[in-house]
């Protein structure tokens, strides 16, 4: 699998880390995902691998079927007896819903720190603000075309 294969495949979906889950020792990443067939887990192997390296643990949370609905609705649940994994595949505009809800966390300091603006497209730029009230956009020129 190639660079450019992962990154189109990885700008459908974000992964982020939740807030209680944030909390626990970085030295462990809980993830839940729904990326459990060939091509996916190849791309996601690349980001546990990069974790190796990095001296990180990768709990694996697989959850297949459903194009992620089973996941969100285990994700839900570990959410609301409060036990929420450190990080989550989402789609898109759902993330907005979780930060609403204030269980995501504000990467915001990470990604300035770690230059995210150079590698991150235009079009997912637009979710990377968060307020009390939710993801705002930093500019509404990088929103994707119909996003309301």
């Amino acid at each position: 699998m190639t660079i450019r294969s992962i990154s189109k495949f990885a700008a459908g979906v974000a992964i982020v880390a939740m807030m209680a889950g944030a909390a626990k020792a970085a030295e462990t990443v809980e993830v839940l995902h729904w990326w459990t067939s060939g091509g996916e887990a190849a791309a996601l192997n690349v980001l546990k691998e990069n974790l190796h390296k990095q001296g990180v643990e990768w709990k694996d949370m697989p959850v297949a079927g459903g194009a992620g609905s089973a996941a969100m609705t285990a994700l839900r649940a570990r959410v609301t007896a409060g036990d929420p994994p450190t990080a989550v595949q989402l789609l898109g505009f759902d993330l907005r819903d979780w930060s609403e809800m204030g269980v995501a966390a504000n990467l915001d300091d990470l990604a300035a720190k770690e230059g995210w603006d150079k590698v991150i497209p235009p079009a997912l730029q637009a979710f990377r603000s968060m307020t009390a009230t939710g993801l705002q956009p930093r500019s509404t020129s990088t929103r994707p075309t119909g996003c309301g």
